[in-house]
């Protein structure tokens, strides 16, 4: 699967026994820990090859082991009679994911009917995923190079990493919460703009500082019809370099601090998702201490909230949200892509989508009319757009020159396997962008 969609790929494998609980109900296969003696045999037989790993307990750094295919065995790929769309996600693997406060899943949590229910959704979710191709229409090789130094990696965009779960966490059902799997929320945002499923053009809209509103409403202040300010606009601050965009930071700083504990723990999280190299790296406590102080102020009705952990609290309810818009768009039979607060959806779906995102949100926090923002329209998909008087039928013509011939021959095959028509029923029929 891996070389079918990337040759290069270098698989990571824990060589760890704990890593392998073959009764557990997050490993449907069964996989135990003798799959380590298995790998063995097959690199002491030249099927396999292996770059060591290691594990530094003074320094803490440890790096896993990578297997790849022999050329024997690449050879044998070749002459195989399926392909990547053979191989799927057992119909038995768990979508619902307890995990306790040290991050460990949960394996011996009893069922209930609200368990039973979260299932039901995510199998009629992850059934609708599985049957739509979903992949960036311009990528001659499917694979993505992402961040930079430790943190590089190669994302894999191809149908079968498309399994979404739902994971709670310190052992509760009302934290956490949150929808996690698919290629597409590892994927930058500039990429996300090239997403086509079924070979539609898609976009993106999501809400504005979801956490925030949240958090008012549950003070019972409508953020937007009381307050309507930029949550995250501040005036400068003495101290603060001016060549930094202070919006900018002073948003990513309210986020992480809704998240953390701590001002400490906030400051860190601050840093530590700051660009490489940038002048907000560089900012010391004191300094952020002081943009911390100045958003309190501006946010006082809700300042006891920030650096107190509610973070995890503020996911469950945005998960409830999301769930909600998951259900309704699967029992329509439309795909429908989450980000946390945000959501991929085809186009000519937009203004339902928007609909529905602010009859979600009344409907967990009994606040009407949220502020949602489009991220992107099909005018915005390529770096250069072209001109926004085109018709449809020019755009697509000129959006049809952009697309790879992997994407168009992906998809081909992938209808030809499932059986999946040319046009889909949910595919709107007033546009010419397919």
């Amino acid at each position: 699967m891996a070389w079918s969609a990337d040759p290069d790929l270098k698989i990571m494998f824990s060589r760890d026994n704990n890593s392998y609980k073959a009764k557990s109900r997050y490993n449907e296969l069964h996989v135990g820990k003798k799959i380590i003696g298995i790998v063995d045999v097959l690199i002491e037989q030249g099927i396999i090859c292996q770059k060591d790993g290691f594990n530094d307990r003074i320094s803490g750094i440890g790096f896993q082991s990578r297997l790849w295919a022999s050329d024997g065995l690449i050879e044998k790929f070749r002459k195989a009679k399926f392909n990547q769309f053979h191989i799927h996600s057992d119909e038995k693997r768990e979508a619902v994911v307890l995990r306790d406060d040290e991050k460990n899943p949960v394996d011996d949590y009893t069922d209930t009917p609200e368990t039973n229910r979260m299932r039901s959704v995510l199998g009629k979710y992850n059934q609708l995923l599985s049957n739509t191709h979903i992949d960036i229409y311009d990528l001659e090789l499917p694979v993505l190079e992402i961040g930079s130094g430790k943190r590089k990696m190669r994302l894999q965009i191809n149908q079968t990493d498309k399994f979404v779960r739902r994971v709670f966490n310190n052992s509760r059902w009302d934290q956490g919460g949150r929808f996690y799997g698919g290629w597409w929320q590892r994927c930058p945002k500039d990429y996300r703009l090239k997403i086509k499923m079924d070979g539609v053009l898609t976009t993106e809209i999501d809400f504005s500082g979801l956490h925030i509103v949240i958090l008012y409403a549950q003070e019972g202040i409508n953020y937007w019809a009381d307050v309507n300010d930029d949550p995250y606009e501040l005036h400068e601050i003495n101290d603060i370099d001016p060549e930094i965009d202070l919006r900018a930071a002073a948003k990513l700083l309210l986020l992480t601090a809704i998240n953390a504990e701590t001002k400490t723990k906030a400051f860190g999280a601050f840093r530590e998702q700051a660009e490489t190299g940038s002048l907000e790296k560089r900012l010391r406590n004191e300094q952020l201490s002081q943009v911390l102080f100045h958003l309190k102020r501006k946010h006082a009705p809700i300042s006891h909230k920030i650096a107190s952990g509610a973070g995890i609290d503020l996911m469950y309810v945005d998960s409830k949200i999301t769930e909600l818009l998951i259900q309704r768009f699967t029992d329509r039979g439309i795909p429908i892509l989450t980000v946390h607060d945000s959501y991929i959806i085809p186009i000519g779906y937009d203004d339902v989508l928007e609909q529905e995102m602010h009859s979600a949100f009344e409907a967990v926090t009994g606040i009407p009319q949220p502020s949602v923002k489009q991220v992107t329209d099909h005018y915005t998909v390529i770096e250069q757009g072209p001109d926004p008087a085109l018709s449809n039928e020019e755009l697509a013509e000129y959006l049809g020159n952009a697309t790879s011939q992997r994407h168009l021959q992906q998809l081909k095959l992938f209808r030809q396997f499932k059986g999946e028509p040319e046009r889909e029923d949910w595919v709107p029929h007033w546009t010419g962008l397919y």
